[in-house]
């Protein structure tokens, strides 16, 4: 128990049915982090009684999960898909309230805003669940003190996939009182369609695109307004390693690297299933 913290599930939402959740749990007072860093999450898998009769449960499986929840939030907010022949997502799935997860006490991870010592636009690219440490950054305030422009581009394949998504719209409504302008962007890949929020507000849109092929042909820019400039742009890429790879190279063609000793980046990955 040196290592990590037990705590209870207190809610869980389910985005799409057997396959897209989020599940909330109390928060150890010792526990911190920062927007786009992850922890380990433990759980008790199989037969507990039989491994250990004489003992309270314990964790025997580990997985690394981003905090989806804002920094100074009083519980931790996890977003996961469920694997169906995996060992770990259905069994966390499963939780219910009252239920126990345990987190262990060290975080990880370098896909912070700390990577960046400027910018004015910052451009969030996810693909499936790595939207999560995305959406920590959003809930905090400190983010939107740093940028002049925050735009979010989520793929995924369906539509139904697209969690967080009420949450993520109404932000596009209210970004100009939090001092930035926030721009979402949800792409699918496998089925085209189109929805206009307000004349007043940036209109979203899906296409049946990949994200790499939306910067290629420059529709990407086109859609959003803004130049994706080195100079003043800072990206950010999380979500399946194909993805993260295709779009470094694709982005490194045109200036953007991460950052080394001595010289500030303008690009910051993580690959994240």
């Amino acid at each position: 128990m040196s290592r990590y913290t037990q705590q209870t599930v207190v809610s869980k939402t389910s985005w799409l049915t057997d396959k897209l959740f989020s599940v909330t749990v109390t928060r150890d007072p010792d526990f911190s982090f920062l927007p786009g860093q992850f922890a380990r999450l433990g759980l008790c898998v199989g037969d507990q009684e039989a491994l250990q009769a004489d003992a309270p449960p314990s964790p025997n499986e580990w997985r690394a999960y981003s905090m989806v929840s804002r920094p100074d939030a009083n519980e931790l907010e996890f977003y996961s898909v469920v694997v169906p022949d995996g060992k770990f997502s259905p069994a966390l799935a499963r939780l219910q309230v009252g239920e126990p997860l345990w987190i262990d006490k060290t975080v990880f991870g370098f896909l912070t805003l700390e990577r960046f010592v400027d910018g004015e636009d910052l451009w969030l690219v996810a693909t499936g669940t790595g939207l999560s440490a995305y959406l920590s950054m959003l809930r905090d305030p400190g983010t939107w003190t740093r940028f002049k422009r925050i735009i979010l581009l989520h793929g995924v394949r369906h539509a139904t996939e697209l969690a967080y998504q009420d949450e993520l719209i109404a932000l596009t409504q209210r970004s100009a009182d939090q001092g930035a302008q926030f721009i979402y962007l949800p792409v699918t890949s496998q089925e085209s369609l189109t929805c206009d929020l307000s004349p007043s507000i940036q209109p979203q849109w899906l296409n049946a695109a990949r994200l790499t092929t939306l910067l290629v042909d420059g529709e990407l820019e086109q859609r959003v307004g803004v130049a994706l400039e080195p100079v003043r742009s800072r990206i950010m890429l999380c979500g399946n390693p194909a993805m993260v790879t295709e779009m470094r190279g694709l982005l490194s063609e045109r200036g953007f690297a991460p950052g080394r000793r001595g010289v500030a980046g303008n690009l910051a990955v993580e690959n994240y299933w």
